[in-house]
């Protein structure tokens, strides 16, 4: 069977790998090949597998000039699915999967999750859907006027970002012309991905983070697999800093059942589905909604906990089967990332003593000595490596994370002040 992977993601290059010891062939299109041999230890083996071709296009966030490439691979190569694990390259995958008539994504259900704000103008008045109030901006220009609508403190985003960049808590006028200013230098998000002008202006809602983690099988049944949840830095970023994977959130029913919802509200009618909820006192209340397998060490997580590689289950129901589904199991695992408390650059990064705790399951780094880093600050890019740990409930894997924290060794040479 032959899959084509637009673009990946770090750690969906497991996914490649995994696909290539069952004897598929896999075509990675991509803009930046490089990316992935810089990001994962397992691209370069993977790439010099005889079953693997990695594409490089400069056009392949174009949509019309990658739905001509994979023809073209499809002509030389018949191609037998079409996924990707990219938040960016959702859309991508969904237009090719149509135009070669093999499974995936509705394009507009696609489109619905991809851009935040046609994520909440779908599901505006939707019976059992509760959104922040919100003011979509087509033009910054309309910003100002947007703020007024929604009101200090707010939350402004791009509507087309991920990671959290560019999400912002604003609590007054100074504090949005400088966010303002800082994103007028952002024209893409690497790797060829341009970013369109749409913003979205939110309420702030307080309450705990938690995902919900979905599949939506062929027949468009939705299964709810279990939940994700997270812990944040602090303001005005929103910086991911911790997940686990499990099952017995005290929500969990409201939660099931409202994800059903958005999900048929915004036509996601295929695949893995990660969607996004803060815990309020008044209810969930949606975040976001994100057309594909849950991001960063999530995944991983969930292979602990259950012994399924969700990376494969996406690229087996991108080729038609019938994925097996990764529920939380009777093991629970943690992850938390790290950062630097300083910039400066990296010297080194021990985890001698964190290997020797209770639970230890893993520990990464994602610096090479020499390479300057910068303080955790704004967005996840910030991460200085993660720690995974395991507990037999999510209250003991917690703990064991957090204590571990404080037993990594890194050193940051820094320059001293003039």
């Amino acid at each position: 069977m032959h899959i084509v992977m637009v673009e990946c993601n770090p750690n969906g290059i497991a996914g490649i790998a995994n696909a290539l010891r069952l004897g598929h062939r896999v075509t990675l299109v991509t803009a930046d090949p490089d990316f992935y041999l810089n990001a994962s230890p397992l691209a370069a083996d993977a790439y010099a597998h005889p079953n693997c071709e990695v594409v490089k296009s400069a056009d392949a966030f174009s949509i019309d000039a990658l739905e001509q490439l994979v023809k073209e691979i499809h002509a030389a190569h018949p191609v037998d699915g079409v996924t990707t694990y990219s938040e960016y390259h959702t859309v991508h995958a969904a237009t090719v999967a149509r135009a070669l008539g093999l499974p995936g994504l509705s394009v507009e259900g696609a489109l619905n999750a991809r851009h935040k704000h046609r994520t909440r103008l779908a599901l505006r008045g939707a019976e059992g859907v509760r959104q922040p109030r919100f003011a979509h901006v087509e033009d910054p220009a309309g910003i100002e006027a947007a703020i007024r609508e929604v009101g200090f403190p707010c939350v402004v985003k791009p509507s087309d970002g991920t990671a959290s960049l560019h999400v912002l808590h604003l609590t007054n006028e100074d504090e949005l012309q400088a966010y303002l200013a800082e994103l007028a230098k952002v024209s893409d998000y690497g790797r060829g991905v341009t970013r369109i002008p749409d913003l979205l202006v939110e309420e702030f809602v307080t309450g705990e983070l938690v995902s919900v983690e979905a599949c939506v099988l062929a027949d468009g049944t939705v299964v709810n697999l279990g939940i994700t949840d997270r812990t944040l830095s602090g303001f005005p970023y929103f910086i991911e800093m911790g997940a686990t994977y499990f099952a017995d959130h005290p929500l969990r029913e409201p939660l099931f059942a409202m994800n059903e919802k958005v999900l048929a509200g915004l036509g996601i009618d295929f695949g893995f589905i990660h969607t996004e909820y803060f815990l309020t006192p008044e209810g969930p209340v949606l975040c976001e909604v994100n057309g594909r397998l849950v991001g960063g060490i999530v995944p991983g997580l969930m292979k602990i906990s259950c012994g399924v590689d969700p990376y494969l289950e996406v690229i087996r129901q991108a080729l038609g089967e019938t994925p097996e589904l990764p529920f939380p199991g009777e093991v629970i695992a943690t992850g938390r990332w790290f950062g630097s408390p300083v910039e400066g650059v990296l010297e080194s990064i021990d985890f001698a003593a964190v290997e020797e705790l209770p639970g230890f399951h893993e520990a990464l780094s994602y610096r090479a000595a020499g390479r300057q880093v910068s303080k955790l600050s704004t967005s996840n890019f910030d991460w200085l490596g993660h720690l995974v740990f395991t507990g037999t409930d999510r209250d003991q894997a917690h703990g064991r994370a957090e204590a571990a924290l404080d037993r990594i060794d890194v050193q940051v040479s820094v320059k001293v002040a003039r």
